[in-house]
């Protein structure tokens, strides 16, 4: 696949013509207890999940507390659990046939799994490895990306729909319900099946989203009333926009080849590339996560393995 294929036209490709895979045993050890690490000097370069193959990777996310990455995958939406000085990446929770994750979120103890065109957003808790929440979208809609802010209300981009959904915490908390759909027209223009892919959070109030048809990255401000501000970031677009960390001030946003580093002004409405990482193990990256001093980056594409490449953070 090119880099200018879109990600959801691949992920439904591999949705209705992949071959079903064995069930992935879940891991036994605590969540919060990583498995044994084997020792390795230095950085390693790629970490492999302990998988069956053919899964897809999609999400990488770095959980602080547990010192420890969880990696989503697309085909039966199995999650994966590793730490940074072991290149075995095993299970932690079970493929389930079906069933298929574009990215996730780790925060409060939670994961929050965004289930592509499954139109659906499934809450795990991490000590536990159960289910506590499902909570259905729009109609058509193809969830893609999570946020969570620290009052714990979730934020979901959709890439079909006009929509920005929102869960609040007592709904989380509730553990059912229908999201919230906020519009995003006509500020954000809809451009088919590919458009609202990564998104962050600045503070509790302020979001960035990118535009993967368009490459734009839009401020969405928000207030107690429910209402919304949609301006678009100046300055700089980056095409192929897919995951956005959140590295201190700047934005990392993988673009297909790699990842394009970003400087924001003060009031996140002008944006600066101040690099681009390449590396030989990428291709069409879709997720990045800041983990320490390193990225940790997803490739989502039928010639790559079943990995996470590893890189050092540019500051």
């Amino acid at each position: 696949m090119t880099h200018s294929r879109p990600l959801l036209a691949l992920a439904t490709a591999l949705l209705l013509g992949a071959p079903a895979c064995a069930a992935t045993p879940a891991a036994t050890a605590p969540a919060t207890t990583a498995p044994p690490a084997a020792a390795a000097p230095g950085p390693i370069p790629v970490y492999t999940l302990d998988g069956p193959g053919g899964l897809k990777p999609t999400d990488v996310e770095w959980h602080a507390e547990s010192r420890t990455f969880f990696v989503s995958t697309f085909n039966q939406g199995a999650l994966f659990q590793g730490r940074l000085d072991d290149p075995r990446t095993p299970a932690f929770l079970q493929a389930q046939p079906g069933q298929t994750a574009d990215s996730m979120r780790v925060a409060g103890g939670r994961i929050y799994v965004c289930a592509g065109i499954e139109a659906q957003i499934r809450v795990y808790d991490i000590a536990t490895r159960q289910r506590t929440g499902t909570f259905e979208v729009g109609s058509g809609g193809h969830v893609i990306d999570a946020e969570v802010t620290g009052t714990g209300d979730v934020y979901v981009t959709d890439a079909m729909l006009p929509m920005l959904w929102h869960l609040t915490p007592d709904q989380v908390a509730a553990g059912s319900g229908t999201a919230q759909g906020i519009p995003v027209t006509p500020e954000i223009p809809i451009h088919g099946d590919t458009n609202l892919f990564g998104i962050v959070a600045l503070n509790d109030h302020r979001l960035v989203v990118g535009h993967r048809a368009d490459g734009q990255l839009y401020r969405i401000d928000l207030d107690d009333s429910g209402g919304r501000t949609i301006v678009p970031i100046t300055g700089a677009a980056v095409p192929l926009a897919g995951g956005i960390a959140l590295d201190g001030e700047r934005l990392v946003v993988t673009d297909g080849a790699g990842l394009t580093v970003l400087a924001l002004d003060d009031d996140a409405r002008t944006a600066t590339v101040i690099d681009q990482i390449r590396d030989p193990a990428f291709h069409d990256t879709t997720s990045v996560a800041v983990a320490d001093d390193r990225y940790l980056v997803v490739s989502f594409d039928t010639r790559t393995p079943d990995t996470v490449v590893s890189v050092a953070a540019r500051r």
